[in-house]
């Protein structure tokens, strides 16, 4: 789970809010109102720098590390240990505190506010400070300088992170937008195209009402297997849906008739009997009688009539 910067700012001033709130108990308890003062006024000003900081001011945190930096110098004991004065570890929470909520100058700033008036405090009160633990002092502010820079390259990396990924994220899902128009264009191209090919396939077998119950199906150009099929199952279907009672099949616009030809014209002519339709066929010009008596092709089960007009009559 990530933290960002703004949770650990939260964090950090809910934690010295509860800190004051519980040593002005603790020192209540003990040395009375007196004592419980100072910490009971520290932590109303911290929960309303938290409060603000909630309501989007963004200098709370910075006011809250000058505020604890003079707390913590004037608040620390300056009792010598063999006339020297030594460096306590509370002196560093100021530049910890810093360290989770601001940036390397606040640290900076807030450490050496912090030392410069607790030193002043020892200097004045006439006694030295213990150079060692002064020395010390400064190596782990340096140390806490180090941390918060490697905290502000991680941010910066995670930040950078975080943000290559959106903009993969944002190309995957324009590709995907992408792909999907383009989807949509290849379904419409391939919608446009079956509709082309059912007119094509209309336009190659049409079926014309001539009667109540009377079609005309005329045949142009050459009739291949292909063909003849679609051209078998439309007929019959629109002879199914008018309930036709007579087919005209006319091949006059048919160049060549052989053997395959002459067969699925039989073939669609049984099948329109089983509908109930009587078929006829006309237009067989004398090439075509030559060629079907030449091959012996017999339609002595189907009508035939030199015209469609005769076939009416018939």
């Amino acid at each position: 789970m990530m933290i960002t910067q703004r949770q650990v700012t939260i964090g950090a001033l809910a934690i010295v809010t509860g800190g004051n709130i519980l040593f002005s108990i603790l020192l209540g308890l003990n040395q009375g109102v007196s004592g419980a003062t100072v910490p009971g006024i520290s932590a109303i000003i911290d929960l309303v720098l938290l409060m603000a900081y909630l309501r989007g001011w963004s200098h709370a945190p910075n006011v809250l590390i000058v505020i604890v930096s003079v707390t913590a110098a004037f608040a620390l004991n300056t009792l010598p240990r063999d006339g020297v004065v030594g460096i306590p570890m509370a002196l560093l929470f100021p530049a910890a505190l810093a360290l989770a909520m601001t940036t390397p100058p606040w640290l900076i700033a807030g450490a050496t506010l912090t030392a410069a008036i607790y030193i002043a405090r020892v200097f004045t009160s006439g006694f030295a400070l213990n150079v060692v633990e002064f020395i010390v002092y400064v190596m782990l502010v340096g140390i806490l300088l180090l941390a918060r820079a490697v905290l502000n390259a991680t941010a910066q990396q995670a930040d950078e992170a975080r943000r290559r990924a959106e903009q993969a994220q944002a190309r995957t899902e324009e590709q995907a937008r992408a792909l999907e128009a383009a989807n949509a264009a290849q379904q419409a191209q391939l919608d446009e195209q079956r509709r082309l090919l059912d007119l094509v396939a209309t336009l190659e077998t049409p079926a014309i009402t001539l009667a109540n119950g009377v079609l005309f199906a005329p045949i142009v150009g050459h009739l291949d297997s292909r063909r003849s099929a679609r051209f078998t199952a439309r007929l019959l279907k629109v002879a199914h849906d008018q309930r036709a009672h007579h087919v005209i099949i006319d091949i006059s616009g048919v160049s060549t008739v052989d053997t395959a030809v002459a067969q699925a014209l039989i073939s669609a002519a049984q099948a329109l009997k089983l509908l109930g339709c009587r078929v006829t066929l006309s237009g067989i010009s004398s090439e075509v009688a030559l060629t079907l008596t030449q091959q012996n092709v017999s339609l002595r089960d189907i009508a035939t009539a030199r015209s469609p007009q005769e076939a009416l009559t018939m």
